[in-house]
């Protein structure tokens, strides 16, 4: 890529285009004499060719045919004739119809017998008591929630706290309110008791 210090920046660009727009109107000839007209499309041609370059990083003269493929959005496009009218249920004559192939389709053997499968289970059957067993003694560990649905770990430990929590309040609670309200009855009268 070209050194960016030495490329225009998109607002010195916008301020060129706003320029030569204002130019363009101050420039106007309200009879749309020849003179007037000509000078717009120089001005409008040179600032194509600089735009172009400055934001192709060249510095040199720009290629007219380059030039010349940038659409301007006041340049008129070319109407068609009646001769140069495209039917599009038309049929070409160079285009061939595209023919489907039909898809085949092959048998492939299994790699694995069949019946060997079908043979017997996976695990034996003591394997299958022993998971079970385990399985059951760990869902019976499982503690129930109160409120049905609610079986977050939060939920779950919830329930699990509340007999120790209600065991260290009724503990605690009588001498952390007793204290409490001493202090509070001190800082109100003013006195220690």
């Amino acid at each position: 890529m070209g050194d960016m210090s030495k490329e225009p920046s998109m607002e010195e660009i916008l301020s060129s285009i706003k320029r030569i727009i204002a130019e363009d109107a101050e420039n106007a000839d309200p009879q749309g004499g020849r003179k007037a007209r000509y000078r717009r499309e120089s001005d409008r041609e040179s600032h194509r060719k600089a735009v172009v370059a400055s934001m192709a990083g060249v510095t040199e003269d720009v290629s007219p045919s380059y030039v010349d493929e940038v659409l301007e959005l006041t340049d008129e496009m070319p109407k068609v004739g009646k001769g140069d009218e495209i039917d599009p249920m038309e049929d070409d004559p160079e285009i061939e119809p595209v023919h489907q192939e039909q898809a085949t389709t092959r048998a492939v053997k299994a790699p694995v017998s069949l019946d060997a499968a079908a043979e017997g289970p996976i695990v034996s059957v003591e394997s299958e008591i022993a998971a079970r067993s385990s399985l059951a003694a760990l869902s019976s560990m499982i503690v129930s929630p109160s409120t049905p649905g609610d079986h977050t770990l939060e939920g779950l430990v919830r329930e699990m706290l509340k007999p120790m929590l209600k065991q260290w309040l009724d503990a605690n609670l009588p001498t952390l309110v007793e204290g409490m309200v001493a202090k509070e009855i001190a800082r109100i009268t003013g006195r220690s008791l």
